[in-house]
């Protein structure tokens, strides 16, 4: 199951400076049924990446699926976290049952452009948000990229003013 939106778009005024406006459109919005193997290897509990102990697990398919690289620093495979570790929230409740599942991979990819009218300055910022629901809890991943300068006129395209 596939799932594509494009051309989403968002426009909001700076309150502090009215010659600045913030456009942000999702480019891709994909779902994309895997197949993950649940081991001890792939579910584990590590504080890289977050400074809390949290559970996650590793998608190799976000190799392919996802623009951003959703490896945790020292890492072998991009992975989604499904929060703090604890009693409750434990590789072990994740490894009960089912050791191979199908589940939804959503990565939605998202574009923030930042104009300022005064200056005839564009900037763009990619963003990017994995999803999933396994064995009943919610996972997800963040990255996003540094601002990047834009021809100005092309932005000014993109909000169509």
């Amino acid at each position: 199951m596939r799932k594509i939106v494009i051309g989403f778009l968002v426009i909001t005024g700076a309150a502090s400076n009215a010659a600045s406006y913030t456009v942000e459109r999702v480019l891709k919005d994909e779902t994309t049924m895997v197949a993950l193997a649940l081991n001890e290897t792939n579910v584990f509990c590590t504080p890289l990446g977050y400074g809390t102990v949290q559970l996650k697990i590793n998608v190799p398919e976000l190799d392919h699926l996802a623009h951003f690289d959703h490896r945790v620093e020292n890492e072998g495979f991009p992975c989604i976290t499904g929060g703090v570790c604890s009693n409750e929230n434990s590789p072990t409740s994740i490894l009960h049952g089912e050791k191979l599942v199908a589940v939804p991979i959503r990565v939605i990819l998202s574009e923030t452009l930042t104009l300022d009218y005064e200056t005839k300055t564009c900037t763009r910022t990619l963003s990017e948000k994995v999803k999933s629901h396994i064995k009943n809890r919610d996972f997800g991943h963040f990255r996003s990229g540094e601002p990047v300068a834009q021809p100005y006129e092309s932005c000014l395209k993109v909000v169509n003013l």
